[in-house]
């Protein structure tokens, strides 16, 4: 047996659930499925209930599995309604397991029995085609995947469902912004195997398009940005890959590579080490900044959205303020701490700054540079190049006094998401250099983005 092959068979054993497991988790989801069938038979729309997801197309992994139960409505219900009764007929099933709710492109529900996460999710009971919200596609993604998937097959997809996880690319959520299960399932009918994926994976080109049926390149053109097309076989004018960031797929097409070239079961194992120990004596902590806040609860999906969406911004103000960022990412404990952390390739700013401006030929050019900087220059002056160049001493010198004037900046001029922006103004505090490996010691959620961000990429190390 080569290399190759002996790791599979490793990986087997960590995914695979055992008999007893799948007797466990099938009588739970018999227990959820009856709740959730029992309080929608008292609803006035009369809604029908399906199993769904990893557990209806056998694919869940070994430990982790989790179930989703779709109640489906009439398409004729608005959707402010399907939302109200959804939710309600969701909450009163799951009522004894502390449900929570969860967003997607409109809430659901989400629950444990036991050591097993359920999610109720409502969609519209629509002919195929004649979708009203993203979740009516999901009934025909389990019903496609029990046809086409074969007991090899589903071997297969969860021997790539725990590669993904142990790289850190398994997941469509904000948080991730990775593989979901359900692109797993393609990719493995599409190729036939973890392997075959893995071999395709390597050379992927940018732009790659993927389809279970053969198609035309054209199909390019209805995704003009997308970094990837994997086609979804219910419904060809869906591009799976949308939710895939240009890093996750990058990582899963080098890890790939690096797989096939020196096999290792480290692949299927998640990161856990996420000491600061050997990050102590690194020179790279002296450029760290760690701003970091508290705000109120709320949902898991909005609260990630909110924090990546201000970081960007965030990114775009140090640009413009001349802060050169290495690396950066948000990070939360989900709960009401979140940071932003920062790998600077300078802390401070000199004191003044040199503008360079159009060559003297370009009349207007350079009578509006002159306009502009003759009166906020200490001096200005034509160099021997026949430029225009002027000298001002700048604004904001120190990280602390970017941060202090952004979070006061007028409403809407920070860029910060406004559900953020008065946590974070109220309150955030700055860690610089050996501070921030001092405040991440007491917030372990912290501490693993430090580590990461201060640390080679995993799958270049392997």
């Amino acid at each position: 047996m080569n290399e190759l092959n002996k790791v599979i068979k490793e990986a087997l054993k960590l995914v695979e659930p055992s008999k007893e497991e799948i007797d466990h988790v099938k009588a739970l989801a018999s227990k959820a499925f009856e709740k959730v069938s029992k309080v929608a038979l008292d609803s006035e729309f009369k809604p029908s209930v399906i199993l769904g997801g990893s557990y209806a197309k056998g694919t869940w992994l070994k430990g982790e599995a989790d179930i989703d139960i779709f109640v489906k409505f009439p398409k004729e219900l608005e959707r402010e309604e399907l939302e109200k009764h959804g939710l309600d007929i969701a909450l009163k099933s799951m009522k004894d397991y502390n449900p929570i709710l969860r967003y997607s492109e409109h809430p659901y529900v989400e629950a444990c029995i036991e050591d097993v996460k359920i999610n109720v999710v409502p969609c519209y009971d629509v002919k195929k085609g004649e979708w009203k919200s993203a979740a009516d596609r999901s009934p025909y993604h389990t019903e496609f995947m029990v046809k086409a998937l074969n007991d090899d097959l589903r071997r297969e997809v969860r021997i790539l469902k725990k590669f993904m996880k142990g790289i850190g690319v398994y997941g469509a959520e904000i948080a991730i912004q990775g593989f979901s299960g359900y692109v797993c399932e393609v990719l493995t009918i599409k190729y036939g195997s973890f392997l075959s994926t893995l071999k395709s994976a390597s050379k992927w080109m940018e732009r790659e398009l993927i389809s279970l049926d053969k198609v035309d390149e054209e199909f390019k053109k209805l995704f003009p940005q997308a970094g990837i097309i994997i086609l979804d076989p219910v419904d060809r004018k869906r591009n799976l890959g949308t939710a895939i960031s240009q890093k996750r797929l990058a990582e899963f097409i080098l890890a790939s590579r690096f797989f096939l070239e020196k096999p290792s079961i480290n692949y299927f194992i998640s990161e856990k080490d996420y000491s600061l120990k050997k990050l102590e004596k690194s020179d790279l902590l002296e450029n760290i900044v760690i701003l970091k806040f508290k705000h109120s609860k709320r949902s898991i999906d909005i609260l990630w959205g909110q924090l990546k969406r201000s970081l960007n911004h965030i990114l775009k103000q140090l640009a413009i303020n001349n802060f050169k960022v290495v690396r950066a990412n948000c990070t939360t404990d989900e709960a009401e701490n979140s940071a932003f952390i920062f790998l600077m390739e300078r802390i401070d700013q000199p004191s003044i700054d040199i503008k360079i401006g159009p060559k003297v030929f370009r009349y207007d050019d350079s009578k509006k540079f002159i306009d502009k900087n003759m009166r906020t220059s200490k001096i200005i002056w034509l160099g021997d190049d026949a430029r225009l160049y002027s000298m001002i001493e700048r604004r904001v010198k120190s990280i602390k006094d970017f941060f202090y004037n952004l979070t006061h900046a007028p409403k809407g001029g920070s860029g910060i998401a406004p559900g953020l922006i008065d946590d974070i103004a109220n309150t955030y505090e700055v860690y610089v250099g050996k501070d921030g490996f001092r405040i991440a010691s007491s917030f372990p959620w912290l501490a693993k983005e430090l580590v990461k961000i201060v640390s080679s990429d995993k799958i270049l190390t392997e």
